[in-house]
């Protein structure tokens, strides 16, 4: 054999003949001397098959938030946890990503095959399983431009970010869907304590004119104050501000603070109330809780009345005097008059400011049920008159005061008999819109109560 191996040449391309050398053959040290190391045996790809494909892919990529330091909230996608532990199954065909050479595979079939039962996918989804899978038969990559490959319209659940964002969010750890049967986070903490809260702030809102104006014209004075990081941090006068009502809206909504989080829910809603938005709807980029038809969001405020229960009235200045300040009709002639209406149980106090009678009477009722019973007998008295809230903030005369306001109509009635002049009233229940109308005493005492929480008239 010794002899065989050194006279054996290697046969040319063109004369050999018989079967290919086998692996074995191959290792046996070759007569080159330049061949220090026999050739790395290849194996034959074809023999081997497709490789297996992975456990995972973009079908089940979740989408998370996270809720950064100042209050904005931002989503990504990510595997779940527990990724690795999905069985690998056999290669089902590429798939249609648009060029066939990029080799994708897809697990379509595994996932929609109804004998391996509902699978990660349905099980992760449920019902929303379905809606998935279509959504998942839609293209991830096209070619662009010169053959580069770039994202176009991503599948679920990387399609449509706001709309997903819209529907789902992950926070806290669980979905919340916003249709139905969402987990919402007024829900989750101590009623009668949310409660508390949101009348406090809802007054804390309104009763500053300036701020007030800030918060609704969406920061454009200023930048926002969180009230209630403010009240946590009375004592170093510092809160977190923020450049419109968006931010403020979800910092207060996904507050992380957990000693603060029924203050800031009850901001929240107090917010959401002065912009007339919907606080029952979770709070998004997509900016869908602005919604609200605005019969709900006028309804909203007027179910928050001052207590004790108030009647502001309207058109109860009489002229300028000799020094030239605003007059008015005082508490005890205002007293007088509405004896004569028939509403004798309630108290009159004039308001006044730096020019004098401002033209406003307040009347304040017993803190009782039958002081709120008598209070909204009188609104319901100017109501029924067309001279309640509305028709008084149509008229809003740029004349009152003025020496022509008693040739208005609409604010002095000359009696035919003895041609003399009756100033017209205009009254309405007082709500926690109208704490700007009363002076800084009365501010200070009322507090804000639900009138749906009463068993009085409506």
């Amino acid at each position: 054999t010794t002899a065989d191996h050194k006279s054996y040449t290697k046969p040319s391309p063109s004369t050999r003949t018989g079967p290919p050398p086998s692996s074995a053959a191959l290792n046996k040290p070759q007569s080159d001397p330049n061949q220090a190391h026999p050739p790395f045996p290849f194996p034959d790809p074809a023999a081997l098959g497709p490789p297996p494909p992975p456990a995972y892919g973009f079908h089940m990529l979740e989408r998370r938030t996270i809720v950064l330091y100042d209050g904005s909230v931002r989503s990504y996608f990510a595997l779940p946890p527990d990724y690795q532990d999905f069985p690998t199954r056999p290669i089902l065909g590429p798939r249609d990503f648009g060029s066939p050479s990029m080799g994708f595979r897809d697990n379509r079939d595994y996932w929609n095959s109804p004998s391996d039962g509902p699978g990660p996918l349905k099980r992760k989804y449920g019902d929303e399983g379905k809606d998935l899978r279509e959504e998942k038969k839609e293209k991830i990559y096209t070619l662009g431009p010169g053959g580069s490959d770039r994202l176009t319209g991503m599948s679920s659940p990387l399609r449509n970010e706001e709309t997903r964002a819209a529907k789902y969010m992950r926070v806290g750890g669980g979905f919340q869907n916003n249709n139905a049967g969402f987990n919402h986070k007024h829900l989750e903490v101590d009623q009668s304590a949310l409660k508390k809260a949101f009348l406090h702030f809802v007054k804390a809102v309104f009763e500053n004119t300036g701020q007030k104006k800030n918060y609704l014209e969406d920061g454009k004075q200023g930048r926002l104050q969180c009230l209630a990081c403010g009240k946590s941090n009375a004592k170093f006068r510092s809160s977190k501000d923020f450049s419109d009502m968006h931010g403020l809206i979800m910092h207060t909504y996904y507050s992380d603070n957990a000693d603060l989080r029924v203050d800031h829910l009850g901001l929240h809603k107090a917010l959401c109330v002065l912009m007339g938005w919907n606080y029952s709807k979770p709070p998004d980029n997509s900016k869908a809780y602005r919604f609200l038809p605005a019969d709900e969001a006028v309804s909203n405020q007027e179910d928050l009345i001052m207590w004790p229960p108030v009647v502001i009235v309207h058109n109860t200045i009489t002229g300028k005097g000799k020094d030239g300040r605003m007059e008015g009709l005082g508490n005890k002639a205002m007293d007088s008059k509405l004896r004569d209406l028939g509403f004798g149980s309630g108290k009159c106090k004039s308001m006044y400011g730096r020019e004098g009678h401002l033209g406003i009477t307040v009347v304040k009722f017993a803190s009782d049920q039958s002081g709120l019973i008598d209070a909204v007998r009188l609104a319901e008295y100017f109501e029924k008159e067309n001279r309640g809230r509305k028709a008084w903030s149509h008229l809003q005369p740029l004349t009152l005061g003025k020496d022509d306001d008693d040739k208005n109509p609409n604010l002095v009635k000359v009696d035919e008999r003895n041609g003399e002049k009756k100033r017209i009233f205009y009254g309405y229940l007082g709500t926690v819109a109208d704490l700007d109308k009363v002076d800084f005493d009365m501010r200070n005492k009322v507090v804000i109560e639900s009138r749906r929480e009463h068993k009085g008239p409506r």
